[in-house]
């Protein structure tokens, strides 16, 4: 037992010295390299591009991490929380690391030469706290790895056409804006370069997509390299559906109430079709007002247009039907009033003269009913057409 006593405490005590070397040759490793860093030019110059030839390009390796998007859609602007890692090679911060250092870690990154990134379609760039989230990590081989977290606004073009089925590309671009391609070249690895946060959400939309791409232009000072990340989103439909599309549905059905109220109540029927027609034109104003102004239709507009012109029809044919039931009784009054004071025809007159007023009111009545079903039928039709067209086809 005291055997196994005292070999436990020799573990133990092998452990502690082992540790305390381990960190003090880090803080060796450290101060050596911070060391020659804070001799610059002499050592090491932070402002000359690290590269071996004159006709060597450094190559600069771009990875994002996307922990939180918000997207407005009436700016057309996406706001993002990103840690924004470059990494590349620096022969001149190659060092000998002793056993248990893998890498030095320095936060003051003005000591080091960094690529001139920056972000194209950025409207406001900034750090997330006062202290600014920066580290740098030097590996024995030279690699160094840059970390920051990053506040984007970035701006987010939008093609509304298919509104509120839309999906959009947002695209985040990164560029040197000093050196050309044949000094600096950005990449982005397809399997590590981007990745997002599992707790990340958007109001209104989901990412659905994040994928890597090139931009590089040319311009008149030369090549520049440039690459970007595509962030796939689509809107989320079930919000609008309940929000704006079933209540135009119903308007138009209360509007279709109409048919069901006996011809002789004309006011009860104007006002089932006024009041639905007077509120689904505000509402229209009103989501108008909530969106984005563009010149083009919406397919809201379009749904929520044919909606107005489907009550507008069912208004037209309540002031039709009372017009004609309006004729058709002064033709009565006039006949009868004729008949007063002339000699009465023979009863077979009389006869044809009923037949053909109750033809004439059959036909009335079947084409008031063909008007309603052919209303109704246009737009259920259009129902499903437009539903087809926009949901159906993503």
């Amino acid at each position: 037992m005291t055997r196994g006593l005292g070999l436990g405490l020799g573990l133990l005590l092998l452990l502690l010295v082992g540790s305390a070397w381990s960190e003090t040759a880090l803080t060796r490793t450290t101060e050596l390299i911070l060391g020659k860093l804070r001799k610059a030019p002499e050592s090491y110059d932070p402002k000359v591009r690290p590269a071996q030839r004159v006709d060597e390009s450094t190559v600069v390796q771009i990875q994002t991490f996307f922990r939180d998007i918000e997207i407005d859609d009436i700016a057309m602007e996406a706001n993002l929380d990103i840690t924004f890692r470059m990494i590349w090679n620096d022969y001149r911060l190659a060092y000998n690391a002793p056993r248990g250092v893998d890498y030095v870690t320095i936060l003051d990154s003005d000591l080091l030469w960094l690529p001139d990134a920056f972000f194209k379609n950025a409207q406001v760039t900034q750090r997330s706290s006062i202290y600014p989230e920066t580290l740098m990590r030097i590996y024995p081989d030279g690699r160094v790895i840059y970390s920051t977290r990053l506040s984007l606004k970035q701006s987010c073009p939008m093609d509304l056409g298919r509104f509120p089925h839309d999906s959009q590309d947002c695209n985040i671009r990164i560029a040197s804006y000093g050196y050309t391609d044949d000094n600096i070249k950005f990449e982005i690895d397809e399997k590590s370069g981007i990745s997002t946060s599992q707790d990340i959400h958007a109001s209104r939309f989901t990412l659905e997509e994040v994928m890597p791409g090139s931009c590089s232009s040319v311009t008149s000072t030369g090549s520049y390299s440039c690459v970007k990340v595509t962030m796939k989103i689509r809107r989320v439909f079930g919000s609008y559906l309940i929000d704006w599309y079933i209540p135009m549905m119903f308007l138009v059905v209360v509007a279709w109430f109409s048919f069901l109220v006996p011809g002789q109540m004309f006011l009860g029927r104007l006002l089932l079709t006024l009041m639905p027609l007077i509120t689904l034109a505000s509402f229209c104003n009103a989501y108008k007002g909530s969106l984005a102004s563009v010149a083009y239709a919406r397919a809201l507009d379009v749904f929520s247009g044919f909606s107005l012109v489907i009550i507008f029809l069912t208004l037209v044919y309540v002031i039709v039907c009372q017009v004609k039931s309006q004729q058709a009784a002064g033709d009565e009054e006039r006949s009868g009033s004729a008949e007063d004071g002339e000699v009465k025809p023979s009863s077979s007159s009389t006869t044809d003269i009923g037949g053909v007023r109750g033809l004439w009111q059959r036909v009335q009545q079947r084409g008031q009913y063909v008007s309603r079903v052919t209303i109704i039928t246009i737009y259920v039709v259009f129902l499903f057409f437009y539903f087809v067209a926009y949901c159906g086809t993503g």
